[in-house]
């Protein structure tokens, strides 16, 4: 088990808010405390670690609307228990070990986060950290972004978020505001830029992160969330994962067809059929998307490959992370196989030439034991994200010494990057 790296530098239940924090430190006894300006959070302590869970970072969610700010409330809340996943249609990446989540509990009042962090005293790095998914699945409450080990071993606050999937996320037409998953993914950055501080965070000194449908949402971020974070990571993106308008008013008029409705008012059982339907009726945006940010003009105003490519990309230090066998985890669920190089790799190192910042590519050829549907898994989609994040021990990345001192340096070198070394150097 190896991890290679290529480098090349470029060119150039509650709600939360924001205020100083005064909570507990996480060796105490007592339930720690968040004190925001919004109001009080209550969070669990656990492991030398403060977890905050399921805490609101916008008004609920009116389905087809742009995120609003998150209510003020008075007393105590509560912040022990991971808020709901968006509505979703059951992934067939359910089996993975880490990925476990129950669809049918997905609810449109799904924009909340979760923070662990060491003390809600003092200052530290942050990585807001974004699920994969293919943007039709997952959740910031999935136990492979647990962020208990990045908290606990390396000082990092970490935030994981919750943001709306399929359909709902990327309506496009009619009146709605395009890329509502992404405007979830920017009032969760504002909130931590106006709040991190309340859990001991430096808003100054947040990292992006993000793992496939997230690493792509990172490299849309680059673009349209100015000032919102200091660093990037983007693990195994869909670099060509972005659709024009044609592409997206395909998908929503295949779901507008198969509703028959009118979809701010339809069932939600009825829409995520409508999408079940119209993804069938598309092909996949970069090879590999069923639906995707689109480039609308108005937040994404270019692609966002030729943004980096012109220089009008946010030149924060970017870090982008492969693996060597890719696609073996889609060809084992039943997929084509659209290829590693070409989907994953070579874009990877292209991005990495053209950012005018300090970028850097990281390649990880650690096999996983595992097999599906007949497929060894080897060096697949989402063997590195445990490595990274330190969950690994489980199935998909097996366990051992040797995984151990792999996971060692992988999370080390991720945990740098975070505290902003890397761009020391």
């Amino acid at each position: 088990m190896t991890l290679g790296a290529g480098s090349g530098a470029g060119n150039g239940k509650g709600t939360a808010g924001g205020g100083a924090g005064n909570g507990n430190d996480a060796d105490g006894g007592a339930a720690p405390l968040a004190h925001t300006a919004l109001g009080t959070l209550r969070g669990v302590r656990s492991a030398r670690v403060c977890a905050f869970r399921g805490v609101r970072y916008a008004a609920p969610a009116r389905r087809l609307t742009a995120p609003s700010p998150a209510p003020s409330w008075r007393g105590i809340a509560d912040a022990a228990v991971p808020g709901p996943p968006a509505p979703q249609r059951p992934g067939r990446m359910g089996w993975v070990p880490g990925l476990e989540i129950d669809p049918s509990t997905g609810r449109e009042d799904c924009l909340h986060l979760n923070v662990w962090t060491p003390s809600c005293e003092g200052r530290r790095p942050v990585l807001v950290f974004l699920h994969g998914g293919a943007f039709v699945f997952g959740s910031g409450a999935q136990p492979m972004y647990d962020g208990t080990a990045l908290a606990r071993d390396h000082g990092l606050v970490v935030v994981t978020v919750n943001y709306r999937l399929g359909l709902p996320g990327f309506w496009y037409g009619d009146g709605v505001p395009a890329n509502l998953a992404l405007r979830d993914q920017i009032a969760a950055l504002e909130w931590v830029r106006d709040n991190i501080t309340a859990f001991g965070g430096d808003p100054a000194e947040v990292t992006l992160g993000g793992h496939s449908a997230g690493g792509t949402s990172v490299l849309a971020l680059l673009t349209c969330a100015p000032g919102l974070f200091a660093r990037a990571v983007a693990m195994s993106p869909v670099p060509y994962g972005f659709a024009t308008p044609a592409e997206a008013s395909a998908w929503t008029s295949a779901a507008r067809r198969a509703l028959g409705a009118d979809p701010a008012a339809a069932p939600l059982e009825d829409l995520l059929a409508a999408e079940s339907a119209a993804v069938r009726s598309a092909p996949p945006v970069g090879g590999l998307l069923p639906v995707a940010p689109v480039i609308d003009g108005d937040l994404l105003t270019a692609h966002p490959v030729d943004a980096i490519r012109s220089g009008d990309a946010a030149p924060v230090p970017l870090l982008v992370t492969t693996t060597t066998e890719e696609t073996r985890l889609f060809v084992a669920i039943g997929g084509r196989d659209p290829g590693t190089r070409e989907v994953f790799g070579r874009p990877a190192e292209e991005i990495v030439r053209m950012h005018r910042g300090p970028a850097r590519h990281l390649v990880c050829a650690h096999r996983s034991p595992m097999s599906h549907g007949g497929v060894a898994l080897g060096a697949c989609h989402l063997v590195d994200v445990p490595l990274y994040l330190g969950t690994h021990g489980g199935p998909l990345t097996g366990s051992g010494p040797e995984v151990e001192e792999l996971a060692r340096s992988m999370t080390d070198e991720f945990a740098r990057f975070c505290r902003g070394e890397e761009a020391e150097e």
